[in-house]
This record gives structure tokens, sequence and C-alpha cells, in this order.
């Protein structure tokens, strides 16, 4: 026999039904809470990326013929932190209920289209990063690869800038 508890979610679920399209911005609620989730789990996946770094640069300052190194690893620690940053901080791909700028179904989609691309470029910051050898070139691709990165991030930002200012 149903308690009081499912008989007042079942009514709440009727009147869900009766409230025109709110099961829409439900979903699209839901859209942006995975949105949320899924820069956590990317900005997550680089911090592993960083600690790594951080262990080469540490045995980097233990070589003397390396020591030249340090400077270039300082501007990707630096771009490093700031991606990481940017994306645990980064725009959601929808605005809320009563948000009086609504960002639609296809942009959203590029959103996601850009998230897809960032843990793309994610994974291969990532075995870059295993892979490093103590010298400019590898460092100087890994900044490359982290600056594309960020661009990508500049992209994202003003697909949903240009999406609020319509």
């Amino acid at each position: 026999m149903p308690d009081a508890s499912d008989k007042i979610r079942s009514f709440i679920e009727k009147m869900i039904r009766w409230v025109p399209g709110y099961t829409g911005y439900a979903e699209k609620e839901s859209r942006r809470n995975t949105d949320k989730l899924l820069r956590i789990h990317l900005a997550g996946k680089l911090e592993e990326s960083k600690t790594a770094f951080d262990s080469f640069v540490s045995s980097l300052s233990q070589k003397p013929e390396a020591l030249d190194l340090l400077n270039s690893s300082g501007s990707v620690t630096k771009l490093l932190e700031k991606v990481i940053d940017r994306l645990k901080l980064a725009d959601y791909g929808y605005a809320g209920f009563f948000d009086s700028q609504k960002i639609m179904e296809p942009q959203l989609d590029a959103l996601y289209k850009f998230d897809q691309d960032l843990a793309v470029a994610i994974t291969a910051i990532r075995n870059k990063v295993n892979t490093l050898t103590p010298d400019q070139a590898s460092l100087a691709s890994l900044l490359a690869d982290l600056q594309a990165f960020d661009a990508t991030l500049n992209a994202r930002h003003e697909a949903i800038s240009e999406t609020k200012a319509v």
C-alpha cells in the first residue's frame, strides 16, 4: 500500500505535467548540472596533469644541466593553473528557467561540442606531460597545446556570450 510520501510524489508529478514547458526546463536544468559536473571532472584531470608536471619540474631542479628549462616550466605551470581555474569557473551551458536570456538547443549542442573537444585536448595534454623529456622542444610543444586549449576555452566563452546577447 502506498504511503503518504508516495501519494505526494505522485501528485507533484501530475502537477508538473500540467505546467507548460516544465518538462523541457527540467531536462535543460539536468543538462546544466551535467555540464558543470563535466567541467569539474575535466578540471580534475588537468589537476592530475599539473601534479605530474610539478614532479617533472622538481626533477629538473635536481639536474644542474636542466636549470635553464625552469623558466619555460614556469610558463607551463602558470598556463596550466589558469586553464584549470577557467574550467572550474566557466559559464554554464544553459540559462536558468527565470533568466531573461535563454540558450537554445543548437547552441547548447555546440557548447557540448566544445566540451568534447576540451576532453580530447586534455587527454593529449596528459599524454604529453607523462612522456615529457627535459628539453626546450617538448616544453614548447606542451605550452603550445595549453595555448590551443586556452583558445578553445575563449571560443567557448565567446559562444556563450554571443548566445546570451541574442
